[in-house]
């Protein structure tokens, strides 16, 4: 991008970034997250190759911050569903501990300890890298040189495989 357009963008960009993290905090609930996102929409915008003239740049980097945020709160979402599935593979019920019941704990941690190993090693590592360690898509992605997008495929290829046993432990 020539620097006059960016000039253009920078200018613009001051003008409307309050607005946009508001919008952007009244979506997300969380002021930090909007200051990021508004954050990551002028990356977005900086890396942006323009051939021709924006004739509205506010209009423009709205559109970009907006859907920066439509990204993230679609991640987010994703990312409740699996979380969700893994409190229901691993915390069904909690009924009184009794011997029966401990044993058939130890069979299934035992079995999902076997799943888990059959993975790919990869896919195992990146599950529990996330799973375990609460590490963050983004952070596991940068620290593998791997996509955002690859890394939710090699989590919800471990899920997936989590599922079937589960399935299997029920049945």
């Amino acid at each position: 991008m020539d620097r006059l357009k960016l000039g253009k963008l920078i200018g613009a960009f001051v003008k409307v970034r309050p607005r946009l993290e508001a919008s952007a905090r009244a979506r997300t609930g969380c002021r930090a997250t909007a200051e990021d996102l508004v954050q990551d929409a002028w990356l977005k915008l900086e890396d942006t190759c323009l051939d021709a003239e924006v004739h509205n740049p506010g209009g423009f980097i709205t559109q970009v911050a907006n859907t920066t945020v439509a990204g993230h709160l679609r991640k987010e979402r994703r990312r409740a569903e699996i979380d969700a599935e893994i409190s229901g593979l691993l915390w069904d019920s909690v009924d009184e501990a009794s011997p029966e019941r401990m044993l058939i704990g130890r069979e299934n941690l035992c079995a999902v300890c076997a799943a888990l190993d059959a993975l790919p090693e990869r896919t195992r590592r990146i599950f529990l890298m996330n799973r375990i360690e609460q590490i963050p898509h983004r952070r596991i992605a940068e620290m593998l040189g791997i996509s955002d997008e690859a890394v939710y495929y090699h989590i919800r290829r471990a899920l997936e495989r989590l599922a079937v046993l589960r399935d299997e432990l029920a049945g």
